[in-house]
């Protein structure tokens, strides 16, 4: 029996521990963004309905404000998202524009309504 310490007993290599890196954590403003954004955009075909349309239009000044929030925190603190939080404030910026063209024009139309039946 050879007694080198190099070489393992019994034919396999003993465990060496492994430095694995830790992964960045996502920021959850930008996972609020994107989520916020998404759901601004789907009520906005439902935005017939006051309820809907009111949610969505408020939740997408939201995503903006979180994506907004999140850019600064991913600077700040070096975590991941920045790729959520533009898609947040893509969906939140494109849903809250449609949602105050839509008011514009139904009112406008409501009062061109309103004043050919006076």
């Amino acid at each position: 029996m050879d007694n080198n310490p190099k070489e393992p007993q019994y034919g396999f290599s003993p465990i060496t521990p492994s430095y694995v890196p830790s992964q960045a954590k996502t920021s959850g403003k930008a996972i609020a963004s994107l989520v916020l954004g998404i759901i601004s955009l789907i009520t906005l075909p439902l935005g017939g309905i006051l309820f809907l349309g009111i949610i969505g239009f408020f939740s997408g000044i939201v995503a903006i404000v979180f994506a907004s929030l999140s850019f600064k925190e991913i600077k700040r603190v070096q975590v991941r998202g920045r790729g959520m939080a533009i898609a947040g404030l893509v969906c939140g910026i494109v849903a809250t524009a449609l949602n105050v063209l839509a008011f514009v024009v139904s009112f406008v139309i409501g009062f061109t309504n309103a004043i050919n039946n006076v």
